[in-house]
């Protein structure tokens, strides 16, 4: 079996040689954690957000740029294409966010391979896989604009059943051109967790592609936090391939689409100030991906649901901080 942490460890190795031309900064805790800072203090770059979000597909999938399909504002901006052979490992098993650490300890922002090493009872993977890595590294990422604390490094490497020295920890605030790139790099993420919560059965999905724009930076971590989950809701399409009965993909596909939510065609910023700046109050419908086809590979038939918004991408692109 494939280790998700010995594979995203050849990446970060990647970005500790290569920190200078990547305007990243590696620094190390006294227990021995070593703390990348992609965003935090340093400006990042293109390529750091690159393999930063392919790190937290477990280093299995294959991420690159290209230009969004649509204009805004009579202007093309970039995108993220997403590409991935492991779908539950790569997606459930190691980018999906909401881990718990310890019972009722939840970390909203913390993902990445490292968590397949510390395996909770009841986790995304239980149903579908058996699978626990067991390398000897972890490898986790932390969206926060606050640096590693080393009391949190002591919590996670105790979480991941590790040693601290064996740590590996990638950090960028949210308003960051690498955070920028691995949230939009979700939007696969962001449709199989809709599946899941409609009761689709995940094990027959075999491969998934996406895209999402990347928007234009913002120094302010509230629009950035709005630009980023508008860019997932209202600018994203995810393509899935399966084997399955064409009723299976019938009886969900219209329902996992962000359109349903009875907040949608609003910027999330609005929608997030209202739910008290707390993910838990979003109403979790609208987590939900713009648009979707799912290729059935029994039957050959495609399906499709949902559209890009324009409209409601301008108007978060176009929020801007109020002196």
């Amino acid at each position: 079996m494939v280790s998700v942490n010995r594979e995203a460890f050849k990446l970060v190795k990647k970005l500790i040689v290569n920190q200078n031309e990547l305007k990243i900064n590696v620094d190390y805790l006294n227990n021995g954690t070593t703390v990348i800072d992609l965003g935090q203090n340093v400006e990042g770059s293109w390529e750091a957000g690159r393999l930063l979000t392919k790190i937290l597909l477990g280093g299995l999938g294959n991420v690159s740029f290209e230009t969004f399909p649509r204009p805004i504002f009579n202007s093309y901006f970039p995108a993220v294409n997403v590409r991935v052979d492991h779908p539950l490992l790569s997606l459930a098993g190691c980018q999906i966010s909401g881990w718990e650490l310890s019972p009722g300890n939840f970390a909203p922002i913390l993902a990445g391979p490292g968590r397949t090493l510390g395996r909770k009872e009841n986790d995304w993977l239980s149903p579908y896989i058996d699978y626990q890595d067991n390398y000897d590294k972890a490898i986790l990422t932390v969206e926060s604009p606050d640096p590693i604390t080393l009391e949190q490094s002591e919590e996670l490497a105790n979480a991941c059943n590790i040693d601290p020295d064996m740590l590996y920890i990638l950090i960028a605030p949210p308003a960051s051109l690498a955070t920028y790139i691995q949230v939009s790099g979700r939007i696969l993420e962001q449709t199989l967790h809709r599946l899941k919560e409609e009761e689709f059965n995940l094990e027959c999905i075999k491969q998934a592609q996406g895209f999402c724009v990347i928007p234009p930076l913002i120094d302010d971590d509230l629009i950035s936090m709005g630009r980023m989950n508008d860019a997932l809701i209202y600018g994203g399409h995810a393509q899935f391939t399966v084997k399955t009965e064409n009723k299976q993909i019938e009886d969900v596909i219209e329902q996992i689409m962000a359109v349903n939510s009875k907040v949608y065609g609003r910027p999330f910023k609005e929608i997030f100030k209202e739910a008290d700046l707390d993910f838990y109050n979003v109403p979790k419908e609208l987590f939900s991906p713009a648009s979707v086809s799912i290729v059935n590979e029994k039957s050959g038939k495609i399906f499709k649901a949902g559209k890009l918004n324009i409209e409601i991408l301008e108007q978060s692109f176009s929020d801007t901080v109020k002196k």
